[in-house]
């Protein structure tokens, strides 16, 4: 029997390699510190949140997604001590601080794991290599299943939470992010969360990268803090005052395109708020003849050059694939709870997934001696997803957890992956090249005013319960 077992680990090492990252990130121990420390007036009974969490995960990585089919098996199979509508209330009281503290607490022990000597994501400038990239940006969890009584007949889609999220282009990592139970909730209210959060687990300065709804009068501060710096698009409406003892330069960057650098001040002369920055602007950066003007707290302008500012805020771009692949890739589109704890709560077994696989990814890509950019996120999932179903039916749970028990610290982790992936590496992980469209000038129709019919679940329930 144990030469059986032996031959499905070697013919599944995504498998037994995907289970040792998860164990990393999930660790027994850090989730019950993490419900103990930010758990609030809730409770552990028969179910305990780390079993909870660990349900949420095989649903998303065994089950395509679907909780009744997780939840459903462990209770035939005598692993789940309650009911399976019980594992539904629990979700619904998970508090939003548990959920966050969960990725922010997993996604720390990652970084770790990544091979030695691995490439940065992206192509980050030298000049701002002392600097930690981290990207900054809002994300609606949609799609709320209309279960409950008060939203059975609402018109239009539910949106169950919104995120704010941090990623860091140096490892393409989700660090953290800051959560509200209203979908509809701007984006600029949950910074002051987000920020110490990231700043927790991120050593030396960082230099946050921001679009343009988060330009005005405060947050440039909050974001340079005592010790980082940020790059983010300015918009039409926040006034600039040219100082008149700085001369303006102007340059091309590494595109050929021209660009204008001016020092000022943000806000009127009236103004108290009012902030000296930098602005660098870029004509017509699109086909549609959009401006892109960014304001920076790196002054020097020999130590930090504009076309090197300009790549950072291109880069922003890279959280935008983050999003669309935990939703689409990772089990965000088909949410398991019906309330926004529990849309919160697998968000962040998501990102954490995601995170997951990014680790396997460097791993692969060196042994098959590419970039990690030239290896895709989601046909690499769709094998771990294989391969873990494989694994799920032909070697037993106690199996399982008796052999995640004999790798301990992160280096080893490392180490091992190393070790085992070696010569694991299969053209079908191979990302397709990406193919620029030609440009047409074509922009697509905008929305009436009024139009769209979602709304957030937690207003709807408001509103039910007052009335």
């Amino acid at each position: 029997m144990d030469s059986v077992r032996e031959s499905v680990r070697q013919e599944l090492p995504l498998a037994e390699a995907a289970l040792r990252v998860f164990r990393q990130a999930l660790d027994e121990r850090v989730l019950d510190e993490v419900y103990a420390a930010h758990r609030g007036s809730c409770y552990e009974q028969t179910l305990s949140f780390s079993a909870l969490v660990n349900l949420v995960l095989e649903a998303l990585t065994v089950y395509h997604g679907s909780g009744h089919a997780a939840f459903g098996q462990a209770e035939r199979e005598g692993r789940l001590p309650v009911r399976e509508a019980n594992v539904y209330g629990k979700l619904s009281r998970v508090p939003l601080a548990v959920s966050m503290a969960l990725l922010r607490e997993g996604s720390r022990r990652l970084p770790d794991v990544l091979p030695d000597g691995s490439e940065p994501a992206v192509a980050w400038p030298k000049s701002l290599a002392a600097l930690t990239p981290i990207v900054v940006d809002g994300k609606k969890i949609k799609n709320a299943a209309k279960r409950l009584a008060g939203l059975r007949r609402l018109p239009g889609k539910l949106l169950a939470a919104k995120v704010l999220a941090g990623v860091s282009l140096r490892t393409g990592l989700v660090v953290a992010f800051e959560a509200d139970p209203d979908g509809e909730r701007n984006d600029v209210p949950l910074v002051d969360g987000l920020l110490p959060q990231v700043r927790s687990a991120v050593d030396g300065p960082i230099v946050w990268i921001a679009d343009r709804q988060f330009a005005d009068l405060n947050l440039p501060e909050k974001f340079a803090g005592e010790r980082d710096h940020y790059v983010v698009r300015m918009t039409k409406t926040l006034s600039f005052t040219a100082d008149p003892d700085r001369p303006a330069q102007a340059g091309v960057d590494a595109n050929g395109r021209s660009y204008a650098e001016r020092w000022g001040w943000i806000g009127r002369a009236s103004e108290k708020r009012r902030r000296y920055v930098r602005l660098i602007e870029l004509g017509q950066t699109t086909d549609t003849g959009d401006e892109l003007r960014l304001i920076t707290d790196l002054l020097d302008a020999s130590l930090y050059p504009a076309s090197d500012l300009l790549q950072a805020y291109r880069l922003r771009w890279g959280i935008e694939r983050v999003f669309q692949q935990v939703t689409e890739v990772f089990g965000l589109q088909t949410l398991i709870g019906c309330r926004p704890e529990g849309a919160v709560l697998q968000a962040a077994v998501c990102f954490l997934l995601y995170n997951a696989i990014q680790v396997l990814r460097s791993h692969v890509a060196r042994a098959g001696g590419l970039s990690t950019a030239r290896v895709s996120s989601e046909l690499l999932f769709r094998e771990v997803v294989k391969q873990l179903t494989c694994w799920d039916y032909l070697i037993d749970r106690e199996t399982t957890q008796s052999e995640l028990q004999t790798l301990g610290t992160a280096e080893q982790l490392r180490h091992w992956l190393t070790t085992r992936l070696d010569g694991c590496w299969n053209d079908g992980w191979r990302k397709a090249p990406t193919k620029k469209k030609p440009a047409t000038g074509w922009k697509p129709p905008k929305t009436p005013p009024g139009h769209g019919g979602h709304t957030s679940v937690y207003r709807a329930l408001q509103t039910t319960q007052r009335s």
